[in-house]
């Protein structure tokens, strides 16, 4: 150990901002100051505290569903045990080639469902989403992936947040469906656990939330149409949900209210998904809405946090990532394992400090299984994820690669891309 801190010494007298990265760099901040602020309101506010009265708006439900026939009756039949019951259900087929609409039809027979709507070829996700949202009649809308399923007082809870005529969307929390059955899901349970339920949560209090997730998010029908409703995508969630923000509208992540959904069960897998994800991320927030300008003349506190936080926190660290890692080398020469495994130490004990905090914050029981994850999160998070990023980013920056993403069908892309020209 004192090796360690000569080593450390060393560094610091060589360039003291070097040490300052390391934390940033590593992640080991990033979630602390979060959920040590969750847990002081949490204290602060027991005494006489409960949940919002539960809402009472209409809501219709839409669920697009492009070969969704796996998870799309267990979604229906959640939807059906809500303490607010939907004014109506909406399936919309995207030119499934499995059983999704003679299951949708079984659900409309059995009058669970109230209309389907089938699309010949798929049109993607937003498409789906806006064909349903003319027909909806609900003051509210939510949208959510075919294989989403909820708690019963879900709807309830997420509606109680628009009493507040400001807010024009929200999103809940969102466990993982399949987190016992592969490490690499078990993993995602745990960033879920920290990003999701803690991250937006501390965004939340300082009203910096950037999206609504596209598993389960709820708008204000009458602002969805008014705005000529998703994007086409690729990152569609993200972009309305920052044109809401840009348009002066409040965004509330509902802690309290639950969906389940299932994740990526193999590395390959969950790497497209990220990939696709953080392309979206650079494209929307940089290309669209020029992020990293420093110049927002006209940008509320809030929205200056929820830049900072991307940027800071996310896509700089994840850049300089490499670079480090070079430059440690170039320094330390032999010496840097030693170093670099100290500050991997550091971010284990604090790794486990916050998924600790965190499980006793949101009730989860984390289990043999869980703490054994837990002990690998800080290599998952802090390392391979973040080679993943810089991949995805260097790409995205250089070769504009999202234009490629298959998210969006070919055809669609031509036909919105004929029309701007």
């Amino acid at each position: 150990m004192a090796r360690v801190f000569e080593l450390a010494q060393h560094l610091a007298g060589t360039n003291l901002f070097s040490l300052m990265f390391a934390a940033l760099i590593f992640d080991i901040p990033r979630y602390t100051l979060s959920l040590i602020s969750l847990a002081l309101l949490l204290i602060l506010t027991r005494p006489g505290h409960g949940h919002a009265p539960p809402g009472d708006a209409s809501i219709s439900v839409i669920l697009p569903a492009f070969n969704g026939a796996a998870g799309l009756d267990s979604s229906i039949a959640s939807l059906r045990r809500q303490t607010l019951p939907p004014l109506e259900i909406i399936v919309v087929d995207d030119g499934s080639t499995d059983a999704t609409r003679a299951i949708g039809e079984r659900a409309r027979a059995r009058g669970e469902v109230d209309m389907i709507i089938c699309h010949g070829t798929r049109c993607g996700r937003s498409a789906a989403v806006n064909a349903a949202a003319r027909f909806a009649r609900g003051d509210l809308l939510l949208t959510a992936d075919s294989d989403t399923t909820f708690d019963p007082t879900t709807l309830s809870r997420m509606a109680a947040v628009f009493r507040d005529p400001h807010v024009a969307a929200a999103s809940c929390n969102i466990d993982v469906a399949n987190e016992r059955e592969t490490l690499t899901t078990g993993l995602q349970s745990v960033e879920y656990l920290m990003s999701l339920s803690a991250g937006r949560s501390f965004l939340d209090m300082i009203e910096a939330i950037a999206c609504c997730s596209g598993a389960c998010s709820m708008y204000r029908r009458e602002v969805f149409m008014q705005q000529g409703g998703l994007d086409v995508g690729p990152g569609e969630d993200l972009e309305f949900t920052l044109r809401l923000r840009r348009l002066g509208h409040a965004v509330r992540f509902v802690p309290d209210a639950w969906a389940t959904t299932a994740v990526p069960d193999n590395p390959v897998s969950l790497l497209r998904q990220r990939a696709r994800w953080d392309r979206d991320a650079l494209r929307v927030r940089f290309l669209m809405y020029g992020e990293f300008s420093l110049l927002h003349p006209h940008e509320r506190l809030p929205d200056t946090l929820q830049r900072l936080d991307f940027i800071v926190l996310d896509l700089i660290p994840t850049l300089i990532f490499p670079f480090y890692l070079i430059y440690i080398v170039s320094v330390l020469g032999e010496s840097a394992i030693i170093f670099l495994g100290a500050v991997y130490i550091l971010m284990l004990v604090i790794s486990l400090f916050n998924v600790a905090l965190a499980f006793a914050l949101f009730n989860n029981s984390a289990g043999f299984f869980g703490f054994s994850v837990s002990l690998i999160f800080p290599l998952y998070q802090g390392i391979v994820m973040k080679c993943a990023r810089f991949v995805t980013y260097s790409a995205e920056i250089l070769f504009a690669s999202s234009r490629h993403d298959d998210y969006v069908p070919l055809r669609v892309r031509r036909a919105l891309l004929s029309d701007r020209n």
